[in-house]
């Protein structure tokens, strides 16, 4: 182990966590100038760009290499959630989005924007912990439209457990399995939070939740007719690449979204496999 990781090690707990903040701010400005800061908020290490902040572990785990990018982190969130989710939708006042796997926010920052202060977005998150930096990275930016659920959804209420991957938070997957070792998480249906939110038209749902759209699209036939557009990232490519066939859902979310009425496009000529897995259904109206 380094000379500075042990360093960083020995800090990063009560009592060093203010020093720690302020040798890796005073190092950060260094790279990228005034502005920018490192500091331990309510349980999460927290970058504070300009005015945005960015809430991203429990535990410090930044590296020198990382400073240069987040100067451009908020533009970036931005220019990739209107390159993946909105082809075909532009957000208006007054909307409302259902952005579901919201993850840390970086969709969530956009819609938010997009709708204003007379819309609203509904901001869904399982995982624990992921939860909990949407949930910091909303209060700290004061995306007060923005309501963040802590919930799965599922075709009936109960618990679904959280499978975590090894290689990466975006890749932690729902299993309704009873046997699964993963984190229990309250279960919902779409329908009871549409309920629960006193929503009624829905200007577009977002549902990016790695190979659980089998649990959670039946749960919203209910009120999917107050749906205007819709866009699903599914993950047939995690399939191919023999993560399992949990993953592989496009032909079902096809076959859903046509049996209620929606016409379906997508992008089979772009080069990233991810995207071309992205179904968006429009309503013909």
């Amino acid at each position: 182990m380094s000379y500075k990781r042990a360093l960083i090690r020995l800090l990063d707990r009560p009592g060093g966590r203010l020093l720690l903040g302020r040798i890796a701010t005073s190092s950060l400005r260094r790279i990228s100038g005034p502005g920018v800061e490192i500091a331990y908020v309510d349980g999460l290490w927290t970058r504070r760009v300009g005015p945005h902040f960015f809430p991203d572990s429990s535990r410090f785990e930044y590296a020198y290499g990382d400073f240069d990018v987040w100067k451009r982190q908020m533009e970036v969130y931005e220019s990739t959630t209107s390159d993946y989710w909105l082809r075909h939708y532009s957000p208006r006042e007054g909307d409302v989005i259902v952005d579901v796997g919201a993850g840390h926010g970086e969709d969530t920052a956009a819609f938010s924007r997009g709708v204003g202060q007379k819309g609203r977005v509904i901001a869904i998150e399982a995982h624990p912990a992921t939860f909990a930096i949407l949930k910091n990275f909303c209060r700290l930016n004061r995306l007060t439209n923005v309501t963040p659920l802590h919930l799965a959804l599922a075709e009936q209420p109960g618990t679904v457990r959280i499978a975590e991957s090894e290689s990466s938070w975006m890749e932690n997957a729902i299993e309704r399995s009873e046997v699964s070792s993963g984190t229990p998480v309250r279960a919902a249906t779409f329908n009871d939070v549409y309920e629960e939110e006193g929503l009624t038209d829905i200007a577009f749902l977002k549902m990016n939740i790695e190979g659980a759209e089998r649990l959670a699209l039946p749960g919203m036939e209910p009120v999917i007719r107050h749906i205007r557009q819709i866009c699903v990232a599914c993950h047939d490519f995690r399939s191919d690449h023999g993560d399992g066939e949990q993953f592989r859902t496009r032909s079902f979310v096809e076959r859903f979204l046509t049996d209620h009425g929606f016409t379906l496009t997508s992008r089979p000529d772009d080069p990233r496999e991810y995207v071309r897995d992205h179904i968006f259904g429009l309503r013909n109206r």
